[in-house]
């Protein structure tokens, strides 16, 4: 009896333990992506802090910037020159990669950066020193903290961010990784495009996911050629 009650045990312990590895498994694997995801639309008012990109006046460039935050995937949107010029940044949240796709006069490619890439075009920045301060202000109704920002040429310029949306990895399309909260309130460089971006607008909306997935009509390029060819789009050469 004792030798049966031994193997019963034995029996329940090699069922046990697929059991586990199976249950395991299903943790590591992604969540199956809503056809609809909820998110938080910010729409950034473009200042351009130069009067000139390379040879194109900049009050001729996009004056806004739409952005997109969901619990699974960022996205920015540049459009403009009568819609024939559009600037998108996919990022996805857990992958920690950003797709850049651009479509100018129907040329339509794309780059997919390795994790934790910054997209192609956006100027890196070195921080020296990013001082949390406790005055505050509001954009489109979020209060938002501010930060004095020194940079490694001791350039200082104030930013601001606000706690009051929830979203992984907010800055994964910007320099400022290290920020764990949305930008209302921000410097960024793309080519020659010295900006400031403010939030002028805010509120929640419905996206369906496709819109976060690279259309077939784009085609792959390298991070070199896709920088090329943004930088070229501010000169005459």
């Amino acid at each position: 009896m004792k030798h049966k009650t031994t193997d019963v045990k034995h029996s329940r312990s090699l069922l046990i333990v697929p059991l586990v590895f199976i249950m395991a498994s299903a943790c590591r694997q992604s969540p199956v992506v809503p056809e609809t995801l909820e998110a938080d639309f910010i729409r950034y008012r473009i200042h351009y802090l130069e009067e000139q990109a390379g040879d194109i006046p900049t009050k001729l460039l996009p004056a806004t910037m739409e952005a997109y935050y969901t619990d699974y995937y960022i996205l920015t949107r540049i459009e403009g020159f009568l819609n024939q010029f559009s600037l998108v940044q996919v990022a996805d949240l857990k992958l920690k990669s950003v797709s850049t796709l651009l479509n100018f006069f129907g040329n339509k490619l794309y780059y997919t950066g390795e994790s934790k890439e910054l997209p192609a075009g956006i100027v890196p920045l070195t921080f020296t020193n990013l001082d949390y301060k406790n005055d505050t202000a509001v954009f489109s109704g979020l209060l938002s903290h501010r930060i004095e920002v020194e940079l490694e040429d001791h350039t200082r310029y104030n930013i601001y961010y606000t706690r009051s949306i929830d979203v992984r990895k907010p800055n994964i399309t910007t320099p400022y990784h290290s920020i764990p909260h949305v930008l209302t309130d921000f410097r960024i460089q793309l080519s020659y495009l010295k900006m400031n971006l403010v939030c002028t607008d805010h509120d929640h909306r419905y996206i369906e996911s496709a819109e976060f997935q690279i259309p077939p009509d784009y085609q792959p390029v390298s991070k070199k050629n896709m920088e090329e060819i943004i930088n070229s789009l501010f000169t005459k050469d």
